[in-house]
């Protein structure tokens, strides 16, 4: 072979060769290209994840604090409107109890608790008590029932009290403590 066919062989050997580097190079240089893509895409996907997750707690206590505020609102609204109703119920009570006082089954409510303070006290010596109100009532509850009444200072909205001081009891069938009661219930 000569020189010139030498060179020739050897060219295209080189070239082969060279070309075959080549490809070896630039497959290993797009597959680390492919897993350097890759990763990136892998870290943007996790950031962006991570990022949604945060924007999702964050939506999450947005909402949650709406949501305690729509509640305490409406707990509030609905307390004032049961205090609303409790006033009114109490009014009109206490309007029906007025109209009550001045009815004859009042009175016989009257005689019926002194007889009752009169039981209880037997033989020890009883103070029953009339609201002022009902002062006007004393003479026929004193004649009806033949236990001495006292007028009360103190105004306890119709009803009686009455106190045994040797056993130390206070009967208290007052129209203004039963009220309070109920108050306490509602």
């Amino acid at each position: 072979m000569q020189i010139g066919e030498k060179l020739e062989v050897f060219r295209d050997f080189t070239l082969d060769v060279a070309r075959e580097n080549s490809s070896k190079i630039t497959a290993q240089y797009e597959d680390a290209c492919r897993q350097e893509l890759e990763e990136y895409r892998k870290s943007r996907q996790a950031e962006l994840e991570h990022r949604i997750q945060l924007e999702e707690r964050s939506l999450r206590r947005q909402m949650n604090s709406r949501i305690s505020a729509e509640l305490l609102r409406q707990k509030h609204m609905l307390d004032e409107c049961k205090r609303q109703w409790k006033e009114k119920l109490l009014q009109e009570v206490q309007t029906l109890l007025k109209e009550y006082q001045k009815t004859e089954d009042y009175k016989d409510y009257l005689t019926a608790k002194i007889q009752m303070a009169g039981e209880v006290a037997g033989t020890e010596p009883v103070i029953i008590y009339l609201d002022p109100s009902d002062e006007d009532k004393k003479a026929e509850l004193e004649e009806k029932t033949g236990a001495g009444l006292t007028v009360s200072e103190i105004k306890f909205g119709g009803g009686i009290r009455a106190v045994i001081r040797s056993r130390n009891i206070l009967i208290d069938e007052s129209f203004l403590t039963r009220l309070e009661q109920e108050e306490t219930i509602l």
